[in-house]
């Protein structure tokens, strides 16, 4: 097969596969049948010649090999979307579009609320957001991909300003019944958490970042039943019992329901730090600034809503 024949629809449905946890279910998400979707991989691995799925406990899980490849699918993706975004932006020709990168709990807990609180006040805002792993968002703010960008990452770009919002604590979450679940949202010594597997995330996401900020300041590793580098797969492994997880406490929150449980880790050195970034050199539009500007105001009201969670 010829490389030019690899299709960003062959990626496409390997990643919803990934996302989804089942063909089936990926294949209804794209409005295809659950055998074009099979093909689809099939193709995708002949092209490339490596296998890119195996199943663990159940789950379905990315091969050692597409764990190397998922940031080049995850960058045609996003690649893909930005152009039928910019395309829809030059038809509309609309004053109120508004780019956003951000991690699904920075959606969560400020950008939605600050886009719902513009909403009631009659402005209008059309936010299209890309939510994406944080290691992301200084490549798709260099190249223009977004107006302004929610992260956990740090860094020394001259191009672009980054302000803290927030900081939000480490939690584990656990299945409801679990051992842990006793004591209410009482914090957790980490050295109680040890004897557990885990799931582990993918390098260069915050939840990564804070496991291993974890096993160095306990000066030991954690043992791990799977990995992968979605929160929704990381919350299906999580309520089916394969593991717990490790994770910041807006995250934690996000995905804590009926199942699932989580509780603080009573630990300094890690933690997550939510911050707004945004180019030195490109003014924000009327509407992208007064976006920012929401969420600056909701940040300040979180650490009251989740004292347990949130530090400013």
């Amino acid at each position: 097969m010829q490389r030019h024949n690899l299709s960003s629809n062959l990626v496409i449905s390997f990643l919803t596969v990934l996302r989804m946890q089942s063909h089936t279910k990926a294949a209804q998400v794209l409005n295809l049948t659950q055998p074009a979707v099979s093909q689809h991989i099939s193709k995708l691995e002949d092209l490339l010649d490596v296998k890119l799925i195996e199943r663990s406990r159940g789950a379905i899980v990315p091969t050692k090999e597409a764990r190397l490849l998922l940031p080049d699918f995850e960058r045609l993706e996003r690649s893909v979307e930005m152009m039928f975004d910019k395309a829809r932006t030059a038809a509309r020709k609309s004053p109120h579009s508004v780019r956003i990168g951000a991690p699904t709990s920075m959606v969560s807990f400020l950008l939605a609320p600050a886009v719902a609180a513009m909403q009631s006040e009659n402005d209008k805002v059309f936010p299209v957001i890309r939510e994406v792993d944080d290691f992301h968002v200084y490549d798709m703010m260099r190249s223009g991909e977004v107006d302004f960008a929610l992260t956990s990452m740090t860094g020394n770009d001259a191009e672009l300003t980054q302000t803290m919002l927030v900081k939000d604590r480490t939690c584990v979450v656990f299945p409801a019944g679990h051992e842990l679940d006793q004591n209410g949202h009482a914090g957790l010594d980490l050295e109680e958490i040890f004897d557990f597997s885990f799931i582990r995330p993918s390098a260069g996401t915050a939840a990564n970042r804070i496991l291993e900020a974890c096993e160095k300041s306990a000066g030991r590793e954690f043992s791990y039943a799977a990995e992968t580098s979605r929160l929704m797969t990381m919350e299906v492994l999580a309520g089916s019992g394969i593991g717990l997880l490790v994770l910041p406490g807006l995250s934690a929150r996000m995905i804590a329901r009926q199942n699932l449980k989580f509780r603080p880790l009573k630990i300094d050195a890690a933690h997550r730090t939510c911050n707004l970034i945004k180019s030195r050199r490109k003014r924000l539009s009327p509407v992208a600034q007064k976006l920012v500007d929401g969420i600056r105001k909701r940040a300040k009201v979180l650490a009251s809503e989740f004292p347990q969670l949130v530090m400013t």
